[in-house]
């Protein structure tokens, strides 16, 4: 994700947006399991370098979420690549699955389902994000999760990452997502090749 990041910060794109590193999810939940135990509190999990730095965008071409309409979450479950978009002002997380089998897009998602509903909306008040907003906080409600039917749908069972990455980059640049599709896969697997290895020669 940091590589939609740059983009944002490179091309001037006009949505305002932030990514997180792909870790984040699963770090989420993990704090929720030790919350559960009754090893710690919700503030304690707030404090967590890995998820402050995060929030407050300290990391490279991220952004603190209180300046930011959207925050995209790439989400490994294992053996899958999931996409999940945080609508800050609409306090909604939408779920872009690209193996969506039998209209289930939640599906891989459900261990994460009470971390990103319950714990996110606590650490991000925890953290003042709508209150920076000038935005009535979150308090004891929960994010609502929306599962995106009809997103592109590969058609194997290796092309999740690509196809995780392209829908966010099509989201950031609203761009209709009608263009990806199994035979553009190889494209853009090549123009993405291709852009990371001008961005680096640039650096140098």
């Amino acid at each position: 994700m940091y590589y939609l990041g740059m983009k944002r910060v490179h091309y001037k794109l006009p949505q305002k947006y932030t990514t997180t590193g792909p870790f984040f999810l699963q770090i989420l939940k993990r704090e929720l399991d030790t919350i559960s135990k009754g090893h710690y509190t919700y503030h304690k999990s707030a404090e967590q370098d890995n998820i402050v730095r995060e929030i407050i965008g300290a990391n490279n071409y991220s952004l603190h979420w209180s300046k930011a309409d959207y925050v995209y979450f790439p989400l490994n479950t294992g053996n899958h690549w999931v996409l999940l978009v945080l609508d800050i002002k609409q306090r909604k997380v939408r779920v872009y699955n690209s193996n969506a089998r039998r209209g289930d897009s939640l599906r891989d998602i459900r261990s994460y389902y009470a971390s990103i509903t319950m714990l996110l909306p606590r650490i991000m008040d925890y953290h003042r994000v709508y209150e920076l907003m000038g935005e009535e906080i979150m308090g004891e409600r929960y994010l609502e999760v929306d599962p995106v039917e009809g997103c592109p749908q590969q058609d194997d069972g290796g092309n999740c990452g690509i196809y995780m990455l392209k829908m966010a980059e099509f989201l950031m640049v609203e761009m209709d997502m009608d263009a990806i599709y199994p035979e553009a896969i190889p494209l853009f697997r090549e123009k993405m090749a291709t852009e990371l290895v001008l961005y680096s020669q640039r650096r140098q």
